[in-house]
């Protein structure tokens, strides 16, 4: 009940000094709301504070909320200074691993360093999904069909309602020149839970290999 929460944080505001407590919680509830901005001016303003009264708040649980906030407000710069911090924390964070090196992957940079972090995530939880959909993308980025086919295939028979994960095992299907089965995976992904699908991209794609055919 995000709404509801910033409602209730606000009258503290009104109320009381502003505390780390009051600004993390409000960059929460501002995250939830998927309004990242106000969740990154939130959570810097705890992070001032932190510093200056309770630096043991600033931890890499912290670091990893500001990072993603930071991503997902579409400042990538920054975060990725935000979660190099989560890394100087706590380095084996397979979580903190797996969103840098594909936030890398996704943009094409830094591709080999996003690859060693990737792995990393995926030595750890070698099951995961979602890690074995990033170390394949990555993979795909560097044009190395072989090593990516193994991940991105695990990935979308481990999880076939995530979109993205469809997507990109159609994406490399494509590449392949296997455009049947690339048009299957690209169908699983219109028909998937991801609210972020791009359903026109994903037309296009089945449009363009149908006519490959």
């Amino acid at each position: 009940q995000a709404r509801d929460a910033l409602g209730t944080l606000e009258k503290a505001r009104q109320k009381f000094a502003p505390t780390f407590t009051l600004e993390y919680f409000t960059g929460l509830a501002y995250s939830r709301q998927k309004i990242y901005a106000e969740a990154v001016r939130h959570f810097v303003a705890a992070e001032v504070i932190a510093k200056a009264t309770a630096p043991e708040q600033l931890n890499e649980s912290f670091y990893f909320r500001l990072g993603a906030a930071s991503e997902r407000a579409g400042d990538c710069e920054q975060a990725e200074r935000y979660f190099e911090k989560c890394l100087e924390l706590a380095p084996n964070s397979a979580e903190t691993c797996n969103y840098l090196g594909y936030m890398w992957a996704e943009r094409g940079v830094k591709l080999e360093r996003a690859r060693e972090l990737i792995e990393k995530a995926v030595k750890a939880e070698p099951k995961n999904a979602a890690y074995l959909d990033s170390l394949g993308w990555a993979y795909f980025r560097q044009n190395k069909l072989d090593l990516a086919e193994p991940n991105l295939q695990a990935a979308a028979a481990a999880n076939a309602r995530d979109s993205a994960i469809q997507e990109h095992y159609g994406d490399l299907l494509e590449k392949l020149g296997r455009y049947d089965e690339a048009i299957r995976a690209w169908e699983k992904a219109l028909a998937g839970d991801s609210e972020q699908v791009d359903r026109s991209g994903i037309q296009k794609k089945i449009k363009s290999a149908t006519g490959k055919m």
